[in-house]
């Protein structure tokens, strides 16, 4: 009888570990060709917007209503999204959910990479004078040195330049942050990041875009878009919040410098190891990549 018992914990334990295991195992590391890359990928669990417009964003009481774009397609199984950021980057970033492309037309589009709800509290705007963006850029600047050696280690190509395409800008009325880099390879290809974190009563959610010259005029109108059709719930919306809330133990400046790696703001708590992930650039993705794939998903999306 104790032996059942025991056979019983087991296998109990091992149908409640397996999906655990299956959601956080390792990427696949393997040395791919490019066209094996494309062919793993196009077979992922992709979502069209035509077909699921709302994206229910874990643990954040949110969610993002994409029923007024072109077209979207969509990723979100945990396991696949990990695989495309490593494929794409050549560096793991766990904290990522959701990988969107929206199109503009057929031929144009853009990247949105959701990252999951940090929920820390109500976050002040009261350290915004503190926020310095040339002090910022010299420190991500010698940030790129040391990932660059993980990076040329991985056989990507290495971060020689980043610039500021829009300096960090807080808007508290739509309750989201704002900043956009440029970011130059040793090959002389550019990408441009832009990261927006959407203030809710209860923490923030991290969007980051990615997105070629071409369009990048077309961009601080699009982010508007996708920041306004991503809603808190009502009642913890950053408008919501009353007295006797939980307050965050940082402000809007040191958030800003957290997800940049800069440590001069980012010193407390939760922001720390925020810090510590984006001092490694895990932001900047590999924009060849994400180009040659959108080709692909693109004739992809003409064949349905």
């Amino acid at each position: 009888m104790k032996q059942k018992i025991v056979n019983f914990f087991i296998l109990s334990l091992t149908i409640f570990l397996l999906p655990i295991y299956h959601l956080y195992a390792a990427v696949d590391k393997t040395s791919y060709s490019q066209e094996e890359i494309w062919n793993k990928v196009l077979d992922f669990e992709w979502v069209s917007s035509d077909v699921s417009p709302q994206i229910n964003i874990p643990n954040s009481k949110a969610s993002i209503n994409l029923e007024d774009f072109y077209y979207v397609d969509i990723l979100k199984n945990y396991r696949q999204v990990q695989q495309l950021m490593y494929w794409s980057n050549g560096i793991e970033y766990p904290r990522t959910t959701h990988y969107l492309d929206i199109y503009l037309t057929d031929q144009d589009s853009y990247v949105v990479n959701v990252e999951k709800f940090i929920g820390d509290g109500y976050i002040k705007g009261d350290d915004w004078s503190q926020v310095d963006p040339d002090e910022f850029l010299e420190q991500l600047k010698s940030a790129s040195v040391e990932n660059n050696k993980e990076r040329l280690k991985n056989g990507y190509n290495t971060v020689q330049d980043i610039r500021w395409h829009i300096k960090p800008e807080f808007n508290k009325d739509l309750g989201y942050v704002y900043y956009s880099l440029i970011v130059v390879f040793d090959d002389g290809n550019e990408t441009y990041n832009s990261t927006a974190m959407v203030l809710g009563r209860e923490g923030y959610t991290d969007l980051t875009f990615v997105f070629k010259e071409s369009i990048a005029h077309l961009m601080p109108n699009e982010i508007d878009k996708v920041v306004q059709s991503f809603d808190y719930n009502s009642g913890v919306q950053y408008s919501d919040f009353k007295a006797g809330d939980k307050i965050a133990a940082y402000g809007v400046g040191a958030l800003v410098a957290g997800s940049l790696g800069i440590k001069g703001l980012a010193k407390t708590g939760g922001l720390a190891v925020i810090a510590a992930f984006a001092k490694k650039l895990w932001f900047i993705i590999l924009l060849p990549f994400i180009f040659l794939f959108r080709l692909i998903s693109g004739n992809k999306k003409k064949e349905q």
